[in-house]
C-alpha cells in the first residue's frame, strides 16, 4: 500500500494515478479517498495526474487522537504534495474538503495553481439559523443519538436528500447502496468523525475570503439544501472570493461527483485545461 510518514507526524494512505497536470481530490467528512476511484480517477487520470489520499482518522491513514483542525489537514495534503514533490497542483475539496482547499489557498497560496470549492463553505459566520453556531451542530449530535453511528451515515447516503436527489434514488437505489458500501468501507470511525465534524463546525474563514488570490471555482448542486444549506454558503463564497467564478449545477444535490461523473468530470477537466 502507498503509505507516506509525512512532516505533519501522521502516516498517511494516498494514491496517485496519471500524467500531466496534478490534481489533488480532498473528500468531505468521514470519507476517504476510495470515493473518488471509479467516479474521477479512472477517467481524469487519462490525462492528468491524479492524487487522493485519506485524511488523518479516516480508512488506511493514522486515525490520530487529540485535536483535529481545518487548518492540520489542510497541513497534511501540503505535506502530501511535498513528499510527492508536486511543486504546484489544482486542489479539488468537496464539503468538508472544500473547506481544507480553502485553508490551503489562504495559507499556501503558492502550491495551488487553482481551487476548485464543491459543496462546501467558509464557516459558521455564512450559515443561519442554529448551524451559525460553533461547535458540534445539535442536528448531527441528535441524529447520532437517535440512530446509531452506521445508522445516520447509512440514512444520509441512502435514504435522505443529502446526496441524492429522490429521483435519483428511485431509479438507482443499486448506485445508491454500492456508493454507501463503498464509503462504509473505509468510512473514519465515530471517535475520528466527531473530532472531524468539530475541527469542520469550528473552522471560521469568512473573515479571509477577500484574502484568496488563487483561481477559484465555487461550485454548488441547486437542491443542496439540506441540514447546513449549501447553495446559501457557496453564495457568500463566490460574492467575497475575488474574481470567483460559480456554477451551480441544475437537478444535484450534495453528492453531484457521483450522481453525475460524466458531467462532473467534463467541467473539472475544462476548468483545469484553462488554469
Amino acid at each position: 500500500m502507498p503509505l507516506a510518514k509525512v512532516s505533519t507526524g501522521i502516516t498517511l494512505y494516498y494514491e496517485s494515478h496519471g500524467r500531466g497536470e496534478p490534481i489533488v481530490f480532498i473528500p468531505g467528512t468521514g470519507f476517504a479517498g476510495n470515493v473518488w476511484i471509479e467516479s474521477q480517477v479512472q477517467e481524469l487520470a487519462r490525462s492528468h495526474q491524479v492524487i487522493v489520499h485519506d485524511p488523518r482518522g479516516c480508512g488506511r491513514s493514522t486515525h490520530a487522537k487529540g485535536i483535529y483542525t481545518i487548518g492540520l489537514m489542510g497541513n497534511d495534503v501540503v505535506a502530501l504534495l511535498e513528499h510527492l514533490g508536486v511543486v504546484q497542483a489544482h486542489v479539488i475539496g468537496h464539503s468538508m474538503g472544500g473547506r481544507i482547499g480553502l485553508s490551503i489557498a489562504l495559507n499556501f497560496p503558492g502550491k495551488v495553481k487553482s481551487l476548485i470549492i464543491a459543496a462546501g463553505g467558509s464557516g459558521p459566520a455564512s450559515r443561519e439559523g442554529p448551524e451559525a453556531v460553533p461547535g458540534l451542530p445539535f442536528r448531527i449530535a441528535f441524529e447520532l443519538m437517535k440512530m446509531s453511528f452506521e445508522g445516520y451515515v447509512k440514512h444520509e447516503i441512502c435514504d435522505s436528500d443529502t446526496y441524492f436527489t429522490p429521483s435519483f434514488r428511485k431509479e438507482h437505489p443499486d448506485k445508491v447502496r454500492a456508493f454507501h458500501e463503498m464509503v462504509w468501507s473505509q468510512h473514519a470511525k465515530l471517535e475520528e468523525y466527531l473530532r472531524l465534524v468539530i475541527a469542520r463546525s469550528n473552522w471560521e474563514a469568512t473573515h479571509r475570503l477577500d484574502d484568496v488570490i488563487v483561481p477559484t471555482l465555487v461550485v454548488v448542486g441547486d437542491s443542496d439544501v439540506v441540514g447546513a444549506n449549501h447553495v446559501q454558503q457557496a453564495a457568500v463564497l463566490a460574492d467575497r472570493i475575488p474574481k470567483a467564478e460559480s456554477r451551480v449545477l441544475k437537478g444535484q444535490s450534495h453528492g453531484f461527483f457521483w450522481q453525475a461523473p460524466e458531467e462532473t468530470n467534463a467541467w473539472i477537466a475544462e476548468w483545469v485545461k484553462h488554469h
